[in-house]
């Protein structure tokens, strides 16, 4: 069951992210922060909440045009910008990442749980000692939920960089929080996620029993009032508490491996009378043709 009407935000998992190998040498002088190249790609943009609001088109995307993305329509949206982050592409070259969120008549945030963050990407190019907008990609992926995404750099190799996106949501006491990993061209950001995946499930306030039957292997906490009894027979449902960390090997030419570590505990409903199972498995994917894929383990995360 997809979270796609949760009415609370979720917090994201604590999933650890890989520290990005140095792709380039430091030019002699520093980067252009984020803002200032949001201000090259969006003429006028300031940190002020007017500066903020812009015009951006929304490309069609897979899925954009079944209506499943609350508050974008393809074509062009009134948004919401924020610089992420600056990635150096080569030594004369840098890629800006923005995140873009629905904006309203009064420029605020028309977010609502079911609309994500839109991702956008802007080239620039050094001539001399100045930097100028080169190639404007824009939207390349809508990913999270309420607006909202953590976004990372993430090496996959030596001299390849990717964006690693983070989201997390909650729905009748089901939560979860996933991945999706971009890699990044020279020209552009590749629309197609290299790997996107569950990092993490927790189902414990979805049940009045789920915190009784995973004791002692999950630490009780203040039950959200959801979690009521419904009368369900505990042969019912699963109760599942699972995070993880992981990494990726960027230490060769090629993309490296990309290690997930899942930990936790599930209680199945065929023996919820047992003690729950401990679970600390690990899963590892190689890159092949642009994509992430298992070659051993398996995710433990109970699709959501």
């Amino acid at each position: 069951m997809a979270p796609a009407f949760s009415l609370r935000r979720a917090a994201l998992g604590a999933a650890v992210l890989s520290a990005c190998v140095p792709c380039f040498a430091a030019a002699a002088q520093p980067l252009p922060t984020p803002a200032q190249l949001a201000a090259l790609a969006f003429p006028g943009w300031s940190e002020s909440a007017a500066g903020r609001v812009h015009s951006a088109a929304l490309p069609p995307l897979p899925g954009t045009g079944h209506g499943i993305y609350a508050g974008w329509n393809v074509g062009p949206n009134r948004v919401l910008v924020e610089p992420k982050l600056v990635l150096r592409t080569d030594p004369s070259h840098l890629t800006l990442i923005a995140g873009l969120v629905p904006a309203g008549d009064d420029g605020r945030s028309s977010a609502v749980q079911a609309t994500p963050l839109a991702l956008a990407a802007y080239q620039f190019e050094q001539h001399g000692g100045t930097w100028g907008v080169s190639g404007r990609q824009g939207i390349f992926a809508l990913r999270g939920f309420s607006g909202a995404a953590a976004v990372r750099e993430v090496a996959l190799a030596a001299r390849r960089q990717a964006v690693a996106v983070e989201y997390g949501s909650c729905w009748q006491g089901y939560c979860g929080t996933w991945l999706a990993v971009y890699e990044v061209g020279h020209d552009a950001v590749r629309r197609e996620p290299a790997v996107e995946l569950a990092l993490s499930g927790i189902n414990v306030d979805s049940a009045a029993d789920c915190q009784h039957r995973l004791a002692p292997l999950v630490k009780p906490h203040a039950q959200d009032p959801i979690a009521r009894d419904d009368g369900g027979a505990p042969d019912t449902h699963d109760c599942y508490a699972i995070e993880s960390s992981w990494s990726i090997d960027a230490t060769h030419e090629q993309p490296g491996d990309l290690t997930i570590r899942y930990q936790g505990a599930i209680s199945r409903a065929e023996s919820y009378g047992g003690p729950p199972a401990a679970i600390d498995q690990k899963q590892v994917l190689r890159y092949g043709n642009g994509k992430y894929r298992a070659v051993s383990g398996y995710s433990p995360v109970p699709a959501i």
